[in-house]
């Protein structure tokens, strides 16, 4: 046998049997630290939410952050589309790139089959939903230069399902609404509905930023208690805040500045120290969304505004809240009709950009004093329009007399001489117990 021969052969033989023995032992036994850590692994990407593990994906975070840059509540939406597009098709954002990249017809009829998919499930979903759909997997493609030059169709594109039956509030419905509610829900209510404001100038869709007590420019405290100086109060709603990008001002009814006012006096009398920059509606302090005691931001999210909205109008009201700055549009354009404001005031304090002419006079950064005070005496007109639970009482006392007027003209003469001599004996008491 040669040496190399012996060499292999001696070197299958097991000539210290303690280290075999330690070898087979650890081969049979189970790594438990590697299945222990593996477990742990699976445990936090479940505990990851959809959009955490999106946006691990470094193109996804890109995209996603550009199109934060411009709005916030634009890159969620999107976000929330494509992600939901990757999970019914069972794919990852990146496998929608490789598909487009090689077969432009490919992608074409992927987003043509989801259309067809949407429209003819049992529960169909809503024009919009498909079109908003569409629109966020577009961006994903524009994003890689992807462009699909194929006309997507969808049917009653401009169709609004969950709108079609919506009704602006009355008087005594508003009324039911406000008297169930809460000071916070009052207050946020008030905003929308006698002031105009959007759900996330309250507080934006993450809690970052919202209407603070500075934005609030009339107002001061004074002799222990928070007040208005100047009437109408001023709203500022500042860029940062504003859907079209940029800065505009609204008013405060009477309605409105009594339920602020209830709101804040009650928050400095629990012991808050109310400053400049503090919000103007915050999360509640024992609640669990509070959000200090999370990502150390006192604001509320637009989702946390809606909610107490919907809780203040539920179960009766099925509307959505949105309906509340609907009723103010729906009220400034009767204040219209009436002649008591301008159409370009009303789509100022509305948050819209306005015709060119706007360019030149209300979108301008710092309006000039006499058009601030005719904006201003405006506003005090289009009062009565808003505050309609005002006018209910005077309602139901201005029926209450015509009601007794009647009564009191149907009385034969024996009646009307009985009626009269017991209001005589009711103020002879009333004198007595006063002397």
């Amino acid at each position: 046998m040669s040496q190399r021969s012996t060499h292999d052969a001696t070197k299958t033989v097991n000539t210290i049997g303690s280290v075999t023995d330690s070898n087979e032992g650890l081969a049979k036994r189970p790594d438990v630290g590697k299945m222990y850590g593996q477990k742990l692994a699976n445990t936090a990407n479940q505990k990851r939410t959809k959009k955490e593990r999106l946006l691990t994906n470094p193109d996804v975070r890109r995209w996603h952050n550009n199109l934060a840059r411009r709005s916030k509540n634009t890159a969620e939406v999107r976000l929330r589309r494509l992600g939901k597009f990757c999970e019914e098709h069972q794919m990852t954002p990146m496998e929608i790139i490789d598909i487009a990249l090689k077969d432009d017809k490919a992608i074409a009829d992927l987003l043509q089959d989801h259309i067809t998919m949407m429209e003819e499930r049992e529960v169909g979903n809503a024009p919009q939903y498909i079109k908003t759909t569409m629109t966020a997997v577009k961006s994903w493609l524009e994003h890689f230069g992807i462009v699909v030059k194929r006309h997507l169709t969808i049917s009653n594109v401009n169709s609004t399902k969950t709108l079609k039956n919506e009704k602006i509030p009355e008087a005594e419905e508003l009324t039911e609404i406000f008297t169930g509610a809460t000071l916070r829900q009052g207050t946020i209510m008030s905003f929308m509905a006698k002031s105009g404001l959007r759900p996330q100038v309250l507080g934006n869709i993450d809690g970052s930023d919202g209407l603070t007590i500075k934005d609030l420019r009339d107002l001061g405290f004074v002799n222990g208690k928070w007040c208005f100086l100047n009437q109408p109060p001023r709203v500022i709603v500042r860029e940062a805040l504003s859907k079209a990008n940029h800065e505009y001002l609204s008013c405060l009814t009477e309605l409105a500045q009594v339920w602020i006012l209830a709101c804040l006096n009650d928050r400095t009398a629990k012991g808050e120290a109310i400053t400049p920059d503090t919000p103007v509606v915050s999360p509640l302090r024992h609640s669990p969304f509070y959000r200090e005691q999370k990502k150390g931001r006192k604001f509320m999210t637009t989702a946390m505004v809606c909610r107490d909205v919907r809780e203040a109008m539920r179960p009766k009201f099925r509307q959505r809240p949105y309906v509340l700055r609907s009723y103010f549009r729906t009220q400034l354009l009767i204040s219209e009709a009436k002649g008591k404001v301008s159409h370009e005031y009303a789509e100022f304090w509305f948050g819209h950009v306005g015709d060119m002419s706007a360019r030149y006079t209300t979108n301008k950064g710092i309006l000039p004093e006499q058009l601030l005070s005719s904006m201003k005496e405006s506003f005090l007109k289009c009062q009565e329009f808003l505050d309609l639970e005002k006018n209910i009482e005077k309602q139901k006392d201005e029926k209450t007399k015509i009601k007794v007027k009647e009564s009191v003209e149907n009385l034969s003469g024996d009646e009307l001489t009985k009626v009269l001599e017991y209001v005589s004996d009711l103020t002879c008491g009333k004198t007595k117990v006063s002397s």
